[in-house]
């Protein structure tokens, strides 16, 4: 053997021997166990504080702010609508910033500012004191919606890329458990123990913002910093053309696919967020319970929703890895359109006959979330890899915008379970056009499981 060929040798060896697995998810080279389990507590507690804003929020409305619950929906949409207005701004720029600086910088500080938004959140006393504080915390939303699954995407080879995301799925499903089963309680426990309702809430949100502080060190210890390996200095596009590099991927019909369904799935997830504790706590003084018992009513309900997720997430993932990714989308968003619609059947949430719509959806929207992001990290380029997936994030924030401003209409003037048919009427129309590219630009169809 020749000394070129003893080099090339050497180094293949070593790369292998570089090369990392976490049971069935074969990591990037350089990418570290370590990182790994970093990246699932990040799954975790960013789908916590990232959902829980949007459910624990119902509680400031009804007690600190005693809005009526007429204009509840309108006020949650405004709120939502200031949020996704400034992920529409910034989460692209976060994305590019991600390509330039590393992922590890753009998480820490989106965590800080979701902290410091949970923070000030009991504090207002307007509505639109309430507006500047969800400001704050959005600009954080923003840094780590671009992020989390930009980070997935660069861990995972591509033969994981299912997988890895299926068990994020799965952490995501303990973060709203733990929110809804831990955090939504701290009203109703507090107040057993003589606390006043507003001081029961301020110290929910008080123990929300600890834990994003608690986070930046864990993030700062467990994320490899900088940018992918694969990724060269000299090979970085510049700045002005970064910005549009989501823009130009989109001649790429999967991508499109991808940004639609981010559409679709990302508002989704908003909806349940936002509108599930509100219709409970609208019901609820008809069934006798009060504000901080109902709440932790709601709590429980989306806590059953993340288990749901939880089980579910991870076994999707395998089977995301053994189908071509346009067919696994068009499945994921067949399940989430026939969940999201399921809700017109419902009466109160509070009746134990609406369970299992209620799996139904979360099984739905499970599905949704990582067919998207494991289609997007399978075409996008490692170069801009950030800025594709920010722009997919984009897409998503245009759709909770959409999602907010009208399901909060539908909320208030037609009946509670409105904004869930419309999001279902959504992914209905993304399924229809995953079948499209299906057939016309289904892409590569791996065997992934080797």
């Amino acid at each position: 053997m020749s000394y070129g060929e003893q080099l090339i040798s050497a180094v293949s060896r070593n790369m292998r021997d570089d090369i990392q697995a976490v049971g069935p998810v074969v990591l990037q080279p350089g990418i570290r166990k370590f990182n790994f389990w970093s990246f699932m507590y990040a799954a975790f507690i960013c789908i916590a504080m990232l959902a829980g804003m949007n459910f624990l929020q119902a509680y400031l409305l009804e007690v600190n702010l005693g809005i009526p619950k007429g204009e509840q929906g309108f006020a949650t949409g405004i709120l939502a609508t200031a949020t996704e207005i400034v992920a529409i701004l910034l989460i692209i720029p976060f994305g590019v910033l991600a390509d330039r600086v590393g992922r590890q910088q753009v998480m820490i500080a989106g965590i800080f500012l979701c902290g410091l938004g949970y923070g000030l959140f009991p504090f207002a006393t307007t509505l639109n004191e309430l507006i500047i504080y969800r400001v704050i915390f959005a600009i954080g939303a923003a840094a780590l919606s671009a992020m989390i699954p930009t980070v997935g995407n660069d861990y995972a080879q591509e033969k994981s890329r299912g997988r890895l995301f299926g068990f994020s799925g799965f952490m995501n499903g303990l973060g709203v458990i733990f929110m809804s089963a831990v955090l939504a309680q701290i009203p109703m426990l507090l107040s057993s123990r003589g606390f006043t309702e507003q001081q029961a809430g301020t110290g929910m949100f008080m123990a929300a913002a600890l834990l994003c502080f608690i986070s930046i060190v864990v993030f700062r210890f467990g994320l490899k910093g900088g940018v992918p390996q694969d990724v060269d200095e000299a090979e970085r596009l510049p700045l002005k053309m970064m910005l549009m590099g989501g823009i130009r991927a989109a001649r790429n019909p999967r991508i499109v696919l991808s940004y639609l369904a981010a559409f679709a799935g990302r508002s989704d997830n908003a909806i349940k967020g936002l509108f599930v504790s509100m219709w409970i706590l609208q019901v609820a003084p008809d069934a006798g319970i009060a504000v901080p018992q109902a709440m932790g009513q709601a709590g429980k309900l989306m806590g059953l929703m993340g288990a749901v997720t939880l089980i579910w997430t991870p076994i999707f993932g395998f089977i995301l890895d053994k189908l071509n990714r346009v067919t696994g989308m068009g499945l994921a968003m067949l399940l989430a359109s026939i969940g999201y619609a399921s809700m017109g059947l419902i009466s109160s949430p509070l009746d134990n006959s609406a369970l299992p719509f209620f799996i139904i959806l979360a099984i739905g929207q499970g599905s949704a979330i990582i067919a998207s992001v494991t289609l997007v990290g399978q075409e996008a380029s490692p170069e801009e890899r950030g800025t594709v997936i920010a722009t997919n994030g984009w897409f998503g924030a245009v759709g909770i915008l959409v999602a907010s401003l009208l399901g909060g209409i539908l909320f208030d003037r037609i009946d509670p379970s409105a904004p869930f048919v419309m999001i279902g009427a959504f992914q209905a129309a993304v399924f229809l056009f995953a079948v499209f590219v299906r057939i016309k630009a289904p892409g590569k169809s791996l065997n992934l499981s080797e």
